[in-house]
Order: structure tokens, then C-alpha cells, then sequence
């Protein structure tokens, strides 16, 4: 059986402390010091719209503010790469060069789904920092995180790469991570990880804060970062217009943030489930099921579910593939016609909102009327610990939920709570809960008794795994 995912909590870099652990200029490797003139600062004039709460209302303002990340030049004619994050919401773009010299940049695309932009600087002379070979850079071996933390200059940490174990983040909807033990900070968001030949073999975007320590001492500092094949993936992508374009076949994977909303642990030496064939999908028309195994897509053989995306976004949207699959003991293989991939492909209401709030639902027929509601199935742990006593106590009697405030609603003015009775009513509530990258709602809970209770919920927003 392979390594169970780690439990962590992964926050992008521009939201972390800087740390140090900074090697000497003197002792880089001559091929790291080269690389180091191909990564940029990249500065934004910024105005972010946040929610406050004024006068006894939410409201939306416009504030105005200055940002700053990295970026990796990635051709001789001035083509960046860097995190979507780091020039998200920005009106003006200037990247500034390790010599100190100032250009302004456009942006010429944005792959939303793999948090990645791609700029283009114009003037000067630019170095591109080489793409290293292809696949995974080997666990163990030694490698160096670049950045240019603003007005702190250009910097470079001493670096490992970490074990190739499986995380699943939910951060977006495109995730390939690989770990890196390092001291990183805020401006290595949209920088370079680059081995001792000062090759990129990838862009470090988020730090892992563990949720649980090991009883001697806490774990060594760790981030994660985008592998060289899916940025030069990516990059071809973004170079072919505005937005990336993705395929996809129309599959949501059982996965263990699934797994975890329903209180139960991930089988991941399994082949990849599937979950659920989204409604007009070209799984869908193709006739795969919920419950299919896949063995194959193409030449390919998916260990997990990170395989199997990998495997789908190499196709292109058009194309034909042999999907192979175990059903009910028999094996058969399904030719799928590629689509395009939409933003942000959700799972069904329930899953969606159990994986928001940590609650599940589930259809219960009224006893007196007959008529369908939506009633507590089960808490996840972290929910269940959350409660308080008088919730606890409404909780254990299996309440309803009777309406709920989307937040886009809230933040908007509105108080009016939205009757629920039926999945449906949910599926329709769901997408006005999403603000920016947060789940936002007021749940309102009906007990056998009438008794009532509120529940806030606010947490990230999290992608699923989908084909």
C-alpha cells in the first residue's frame, strides 16, 4: 500500500512570513547564480473589492493597494511566468530585473485553473531560465528556491526535494504538486525551484502548515510547488491565446477530501473511482457510470487520481481516447470524445456543501405530508467539534435544514433566507455561497421540536478532482 496523504493546510505564499536561510552569493553554484538573472520581481497596483460591514449591513468597497510577487523569464522575447495570484485584480504590472532596471508587462493570459499567468515584459535583455528535463525531480536531491521579495531584493534558499507523496490540497481546480523541504517566503510565490545546473523544475506556491505536530518536535519548514512539465504544459496553453483552454471527459473522482466529509478514510490503493459522471459530460454520452474503476485512459495506466488527470489533460479537446474500466467484475473499454474543460466543474449540492461545512444531508421523506426535506446525515469530526452545547444538542436529534443565506446575498444587503425542501433548491443556492475563494452561509436548523439554531459558515473554497 503506498503512503497515506499527509494531513496539512496549504496557504499561498504571498499570505506567509518571510523566513530566513539565505546562502552566501559567494557559494552558488555558477549555473544557480545565472538563474537567478532570469527571475523577476513582479510588482502590482492592485484594488481588491472586500467585504465590510457598515452601518448595519454587509457592503462591498474597492480598496486600493500595492502587491508583489516573483516570476520566472521563460523566453529571450520577454515571456514571464508566474502565479495567477500574484497579478490577480492588478491594473498595472511592472517587473523589475536583478540589475534594478524597471519594465512595465502585460499580461497575455491567465490559466485560472492552474493559478499560473503569463506576462510579457517589453525592453532589455532577457535570460530564460531553462526548463529541466521532464517528469519528477528525484526525492532527496538538492535543489534552490528563487524569489525577489520586493523591496527586499533577490534571494535564494538552500533546498531538498521532498518525498513524491500525493496531497490533496483542494486549492484549485487543476492541482500537480510536488514537495519541497525549504525556508520560503512570501516573494517565492511565482519564483523558481531550480536544481544545482540551476534547471527550473518548478514554481513554489504554497507552504504546508501541518495540523498536527509530531509529539518531539514540529516538522521542518516545507512548501509545494508546480512541477516543470505541467508549467511548459501550461505555458504552451497560455501562448495560444487569452485563456488557457483544458480538455476534459466529465469525471468527479472519489478523493480524500470526499472521503473526509463523509467521516470515512480514503482507500488510495485503489484504482480511481469514479464518483460521478457530470450531467452533459462526454463521459456521460459515452456511457460511463458511477462506481467505474478506470484502468486506462489511452496508453496510459493511472496509479491514482492524480495520474488519471494528468493522463486527460494531455488530450486534446476534440479527440478521441479508449477509457478502460472495471464494471461489476468485467473489464471494457469506452471511447470518450474530449471536451473543453468549463471553470470550475462542481459536485452535486450535498457533496459540495459536506465539503464546505463538514455537514452531510441527506433526502428524508415528512412523515405527516410526505413532502421531501433535506435532514442531517452525519458531522465530520472538526464539524462535530466545533458545536456548541445548545447545538450539540439540536444536532443530535437529526434536524433539517429549513433555509439558508447564500453569502454573496449577506454581502450584498440581503437578509431573506431561502426556503429549502429538495436537493434541487440546493443545487441553486450553492454557486451564491461562493464569494471570491471563500463559502459563505447562514444555515438555518430545525429540530423534531421546532426547536431552531443559526450556524455560520465560512471556510475556503475547495475544488474536487475532476477528469
Amino acid at each position: 500500500m503506498r503512503r497515506r496523504p499527509a494531513i496539512l493546510l496549504a496557504l499561498p505564499l504571498a499570505l506567509l512570513g518571510a523566513r530566513g536561510g539565505n546562502p552566501d552569493s559567494d557559494t552558488l553554484p555558477p549555473e544557480v547564480a545565472a538563474a537567478l538573472q532570469g527571475v523577476v520581481s513582479v510588482k502590482v497596483r492592485e484594488v481588491e473589492n472586500v467585504p465590510v460591514f457598515r452601518d448595519g449591513r454587509f457592503v462591498v468597497e474597492p480598496v486600493e493597494g500595492r502587491g508583489a510577487g516573483s516570476g520566472v523569464v521563460v523566453s529571450e522575447e520577454g515571456l514571464i511566468l508566474t502565479n495567477a495570484h500574484v497579478v490577480e485584480g492588478g491594473s498595472t504590472v511592472r517587473v523589475r530585473f536583478p540589475s534594478g532596471d524597471e519594465a512595465d508587462a502585460q499580461v497575455i493570459s491567465v490559466d485560472e485553473a492552474s493559478d499560473l499567468a503569463l506576462l510579457r515584459a517589453a525592453g532589455g535583455r532577457f535570460r530564460p531560465v531553462p526548463f529541466g528535463d521532464e517528469g519528477l525531480p528525484q526525492s532527496g536531491s538538492a535543489a534552490f528556491v528563487i524569489g525577489d521579495r520586493a523591496e527586499a531584493g533577490p534571494s535564494v534558499s538552500w533546498a531538498r526535494i521532498g518525498r513524491h507523496r500525493h496531497v490533496r490540497v483542494g486549492a484549485r481546480p487543476l492541482e500537480f504538486w510536488c514537495a519541497v523541504d525549504a525556508e520560503i517566503g512570501p516573494g517565492n510565490s511565482g519564483g523558481a525551484v531550480v536544481d544545482s545546473g540551476g534547471r527550473l523544475l518548478g514554481m513554489p506556491a504554497l507552504e504546508i502548515h501541518y495540523t498536527a505536530a509530531p509529539p518531539r518536535a514540529a516538522p521542518p519548514p516545507a512548501g509545494l510547488f508546480i512541477p516543470a512539465a505541467h508549467l511548459r504544459r501550461a505555458l504552451l496553453k497560455m501562448t495560444q491565446g487569452p485563456t488557457a483552454v483544458w480538455p476534459w471527459i466529465g469525471l468527479l473522482l472519489d478523493d480524500p477530501l470526499l472521503a473526509a466529509s463523509e467521516g470515512r478514510r480514503y482507500a488510495d490503493d485503489q484504482a480511481p473511482t469514479v464518483r460521478r459522471v457530470l450531467p452533459g459530460s462526454p463521459a456521460e454520452e459515452a456511457g460511463l457510470l458511477t462506481g467505474d474503476r478506470i484502468t486506462s485512459i489511452g496508453s496510459r495506466h493511472p496509479r491514482d487520481g492524480f495520474d488519471a488527470l494528468d493522463a486527460v489533460l494531455d488530450l486534446a479537446p476534440g479527440g478521441q481516447v479508449s477509457v478502460g474500466i472495471e464494471r461489476g467484475g468485467k473489464r471494457l473499454a469506452i471511447v470518450v470524445t474530449a471536451g473543453r474543460r468549463p471553470p470550475d466543474p462542481r459536485p452535486d449540492p450535498l457533496d459540495d456543501f459536506a465539503l464546505h461545512t463538514g455537514v452531510r444531508l441527506e433526502t428524508r421523506l415528512d412523515p405527516a405530508d410526505g413532502r421531501e426535506m433535506l435532514a442531517l446525515a452525519g458531522l465530520s469530526p472538526g464539524a462535530r467539534s466545533d458545536l456548541l452545547p445548545s447545538e450539540a444538542n439540536l444536532f443530535a436529534s437529526g434536524p433539517i435544514l429549513s433555509s439558508l443565506l447564500p453569502g454573496q446575498d449577506a454581502l450584498a444587503g440581503g437578509s431573506r433566507r431561502f426556503p429549502i425542501t429538495s436537493p434541487g433548491d440546493l443545487s441553486s443556492l450553492v454557486p451564491r455561497c461562493f464569494v471570491r475563494d471563500q463559502f459563505v452561509a447562514l444555515a438555518h436548523w430545525t429540530g423534531e421540536g421546532r426547536e431552531t439554531v443559526d450556524r455560520a459558515h465560512v471556510h475556503r473554497k475547495i475544488y474536487p478532482l475532476v477528469l
